[in-house]
């Protein structure tokens, strides 16, 4: 691959396209490697790290199996009647991590983030964890280059401000990690999806207490997401210039994603997050995305995956329209 950006490798499956059905376009023929000159849309990028981890996890390895399923899927959304091969998706690889050093494994992901943002500031990056801590250093390194005032709609059962003093930087650090770092500030900080008997009040008092608005999956499925949804971007239209979107998978419930560390009842429902995906994919001030806490080794028939590929595609989707780049099939 031509000019390679640093602290990142080739993708860990590259498929040869063009081997099926010639009327039906699969990711594997449209997802291909940047050759380091063309200009396209949107960047897949690997974050193999889950030794940051509170609990056991295999997310390391979702991007190798993420990867695996591009061959079944098409680039076709029949719900909205749009083909999304018109929008240029490139595979930029997967950063390198360390075997065991974490802060060095955050320091590639900043770093590679940087580089990212400096060389293709039009290209919309989109993260396939590895667990939640890798959403600090990947905003930090954007913000580093963008310079503007960065707000964050977070999907997740979990408030993830723990204090970096009892463990470090992990997967329940960072939220807390980008306000202390002055990299966000609470009040552009709106987490969706929240559940019980997965936080404290301490962290919830300290949240609040930052600015940070929230709310419940009991309130999704009270208020209705497309309420919920439209809250939060009127709040951060009104502050910010650009927004980050994280989906941690594990705001979903245990029957839909068995493959996450954290699984829970009373999770909201993929439908919804779909509809979240479509609805910030296709916002202009959205500028980057990731799909964290995926463990392919505690999945069944890879549903957990599935499901985050379908994020991904429905980002993709509303990108597509936001760039009115879309190819409708009657």
């Amino acid at each position: 691959m031509m000019n390679q950006i640093p602290y990142i490798q080739r993708p860990s499956l590259v498929y040869t396209p063009g081997q099926g059905d010639p009327n039906v376009t699969r990711l594997s023929d449209w997802i291909t490697e940047w050759d380091g000159a063309e200009r396209f849309h949107a960047a897949l990028i690997g974050a193999p790290l889950s030794k940051s981890s509170i609990s056991f996890s295999g997310a390391h390895m979702h991007p190798t199996v993420f990867r695996q399923l591009f061959s079944a899927f098409t680039t076709y959304n029949f719900e909205d009647d749009v083909d999304l091969l018109p929008l240029r998706v490139r595979d930029l690889g997967d950063i390198v991590m360390h075997t065991t050093d974490i802060p060095q494994c955050h320091h590639h992901i900043e770093q590679a983030f940087d580089e990212v943002a400096r060389r293709l500031p039009t290209v919309v990056p989109c993260l396939i964890g590895g667990d939640h801590s890798i959403t600090f250093p990947a905003l930090t390194g954007l913000q580093r280059v963008r310079g503007e005032r960065i707000g964050l709609i977070q999907f997740d059962a979990h408030l993830d401000v723990r204090d970096t003093a009892s463990g470090g930087r992990s997967n329940g650090t960072p939220v807390r990690s980008l306000m202390e770092t002055g990299v966000l500030r609470g009040e552009d900080v709106v987490t969706i999806g929240l559940r019980s008997f997965a936080n404290s009040k301490q962290y919830r008092t300290y949240a609040e207490q930052q600015g940070v608005t929230l709310y419940t999956a009991k309130q999704v499925r009270e208020r209705g997401m497309q309420t919920i949804l439209g809250e939060a971007i009127a709040r951060l239209k009104m502050n910010v210039d650009v927004v980050y979107a994280t989906f941690d998978i594990d705001v979903l419930d245990q029957s839909d994603v068995p493959g996450v560390p954290a699984i829970g009842p009373g999770g909201l429902s993929p439908l919804d997050l779909f509809y979240c995906a479509e609805v910030l994919g296709a916002w202009d001030r959205v500028i980057a995305m990731d799909m964290v806490c995926v463990d392919p080794n505690r999945d069944t028939r890879d549903r957990t995956t599935r499901i985050s590929m379908h994020v991904l595609l429905y980002f993709l989707t509303g990108l597509a329209k936001r760039l009115k780049l879309t190819a409708g099939h009657a």
